[in-house]
């Protein structure tokens, strides 16, 4: 398996490192002579032509910079469309031809793709300003076609399948998990899973400069998109994921007080997935600021997905007797020894979630850690205690805990209490 895991791995991250030129697929087929250029560059529509930049305007505010005959766009040029988008490339008798840049300030996007004869026809490779892949595949006549891979929210889970007009997931589609060995393989409509399978990878090759992959069989239990909503965790909280099951387990944890902590089934390297949180979505109040301890909204299970989203996990659903779709909730709070971070994650059955991701190698039934990350100001009475005793075992000083303390006060109003051991 792990000769066809580095296949799997080495393929992906040269179509995220590469040079565009180096990774281009073969195009099997020649633009239809019936479809047009996306862009029209009519001399009719010019409304300014400045020669001394090169530039032309046009009526509906598109402008056009770079090299032009009889004021058409020929050789290289870069466009500016209304919406703001900006087209780097060649131009031939005002059709673009060639590799083209189009970059999109909306959603600040970078996407790189093969023109021919004025439509996106070959490879594109589509990746954030921040950097963060996207998605890598093939147009034809200005449509995406075949196979595509996606990459899941959070960068480290991988979607292979074809894709809609809208770019959504459609027909028989292979979910990766970021192990690169286990996935989901199912059926998606409307980029959203209908019905799925585990399936164990047992081969992986390269083919036309497009990977493909082979894999057990015989596929086990069967997932059903279930996103988690205000009203409901989970149509099936009791249902495990086989990943989860294979990776971690649940029993009482080595802090005191703490109840129930997450612990190491295997060796977890670095880097790796630990576990999943998913929990009810709470959509934040805009004018609220923050939430401290005591308030009715308080939970220590509430984590944050996005600006206006929060998951959390209620009193109800706190134990693996009453919820253990996912387990990551479980794992508990250490200053001195954590080893795991939260990270944002993306899965076919529950969709754009958070996850525990390991920051150093854990061995088997080693307890996993994580820092809650609270405004020590708003946190509860446990979690400023050990705040303080990790402040003193830190070294640090009576005068420059009391600065921290006053600081937190100052940000939040908030007055803290500071126990006996550090006065």
């Amino acid at each position: 398996m792990e000769d066809q895991v580095e296949t799997v791995r080495c393929w992906i991250q040269d179509i995220f490192t590469e040079d565009f030129e180096s990774i281009l697929l073969p195009v099997n087929e020649d633009v239809k002579t019936s479809v047009y250029a996306q862009i029209d560059f009519n001399r009719n529509k010019i409304t300014k032509i400045k020669n001394e930049d090169d530039e032309i305007v046009y009526k509906d505010g598109m402008k056009y910079f770079g090299s032009s005959q009889d004021e058409i766009p020929q050789g290289k040029g870069q466009v500016i469309l209304p919406s703001g988008r900006v087209l780097n490339g060649t131009f031939i008798d005002g059709r673009l031809d060639g590799t083209v840049r189009d970059v999109d300030p909306e959603d600040a996007s970078i996407l790189e793709v093969t023109y021919c004869r004025g439509v996106p026809h070959g490879t594109y490779r589509h990746t954030r300003m921040d950097g963060q892949f996207l998605s890598f595949g093939r147009f034809a006549n200005g449509s995406k076609t075949g196979v595509h891979l996606l990459v899941g929210t959070g960068g480290n889970s991988y979607y292979l399948g074809p894709v809609e007009k809208d770019g959504k997931l459609n027909g028989e589609v292979t979910y990766l998990y970021p192990c690169l060995y286990k996935a989901i393989v199912g059926h998606f409509k409307g980029g959203r899973l209908s019905s799925g399978q585990y399936r164990t990878l047992v081969g992986a090759g390269v083919e036309s400069g497009f990977l493909v992959l082979n894999f057990e069989d015989e596929g086990r239990g069967e997932i059903l998109y279930d996103p988690s909503t205000f009203m409901r965790i989970s149509r099936d909280p009791l249902v495990t994921d086989e990943y989860e099951d294979e990776t971690v387990y649940v029993k009482q944890s080595t802090t005191e007080g703490a109840g129930e902590g997450l612990f190491a089934r295997r060796r977890i390297l670095g880097g790796e997935l630990v576990s999943m949180f998913s929990g009810s979505k709470i959509i934040k109040d805009s004018n609220r600021k923050s939430i401290k301890y005591g308030d009715e909204d308080w939970s220590d299970f509430r984590l944050t997905l996005d600006k206006s989203v929060d998951l959390d996990i209620g009193p109800e659903h706190q134990l693996c007797s009453q919820y253990r779709a996912t387990l990551g909730h479980k794992a508990c709070h250490s200053f001195d020894h954590k080893n795991s971070v939260f990270r944002e994650f993306e899965h076919p059955r529950f969709g754009r979630i958070m996850s525990v991701v390991a920051v150093k190698d854990i061995e088997p039934d080693e307890e996993v850690f994580v820092s809650y990350n609270y405004c020590v100001s708003l946190a509860p009475p446990w979690y400023q205690e050990i705040w303080f005793k990790h402040c003193i075992n830190k070294g640090l000083s009576k005068e420059k805990i009391m600065d921290m303390v006053g600081r937190e006060v100052s940000k939040f109003g908030i007055p803290m209490e500071v126990p006996g051991f550090v006065l």
